[in-house]
């Protein structure tokens, strides 16, 4: 369970952290970098755990990265999984997801979400903030949904923080049910950096109820500073 560094071109910095608790998970994500410079990258979470979940991760994934290859808005990629989702027919099956497009240069992010957590940002002064995303259904529940998109910026060494519910779910109490307000205390006090992020979120040897990924995406520090 140690954090990995995933490297890009653009040179946003971007590393993540997994822990699967039947050995495979039914989280998953994507993380691609397109030709203009760009860095696109989708995290889900498909509903139950083991190789059930893992089965339709295997499954939806081409169609994921598909959607991505294609260079599609956030939103449209979200829109491509629930389509998939919306044919099968096993049931009860459905992921909440959160796809994001992110230009390191400007500092410009999209993202889209399918009754995901967050995301949340770190910024380089150490704020923590999380993003609230309009209500929006998960994948698979409604055939045809128009997901809305929202766009905000960045700045030099702000980081994006997706998470599945296996981090969060820890951290919840009866005041916190979602447990966001203790990540947002967990993420202010970890140092500043995507690996020390991923590692303060999912510590090595913690035992978890839940398959948890966190996925960290960090803008890079303005040339000459």
């Amino acid at each position: 369970m140690s954090a990995a560094c995933l490297p890009t071109w653009s040179r946003l910095q971007v590393a993540t952290k997994q822990s699967a608790l039947m050995g495979s998970s039914g989280d998953f994500f994507e993380v691609l970098q397109h030709r203009d410079g760009r860095v696109s990258t989708v995290m889900a979470d498909v509903c139950g755990n083991g190789p059930t979940a893992a089965l339709v991760v295997a499954l939806v994934r081409p169609v994921l990265q598909r959607s991505l290859a294609h260079g599609e808005a956030p939103a449209m990629v979200l829109q491509a999984m629930n389509d998939w989702f919306a044919r099968q027919t096993m049931d009860d099956m459905f992921a909440t997801a959160v796809a994001v497009r992110i230009d390191s240069a400007s500092g410009r992010i999209e993202i889209a979400s399918a009754g995901h957590l967050g995301p949340f940002i770190r910024r380089a002064s150490g704020k923590v903030e999380v993003l609230a995303q309009s209500a929006n259904v998960p994948l698979g529940i409604l055939p045809g949904h128009v997901y809305g998109e929202m766009s905000m910026h960045l700045q030099p060494h702000d980081a994006l923080v997706l998470v599945t519910d296996g981090i969060t779910d820890p951290l919840s109490t009866t005041s916190d049910p979602l447990g966001e307000g203790e990540l947002l205390r967990c993420l202010a006090r970890a140092p500043h950096g995507t690996e020390d992020i991923c590692h303060a979120l999912l510590a090595d040897g913690v035992s978890t109820r839940h398959d948890a990924t966190v996925l960290v995406l960090q803008l890079p520090v303005r040339q000459g500073i």
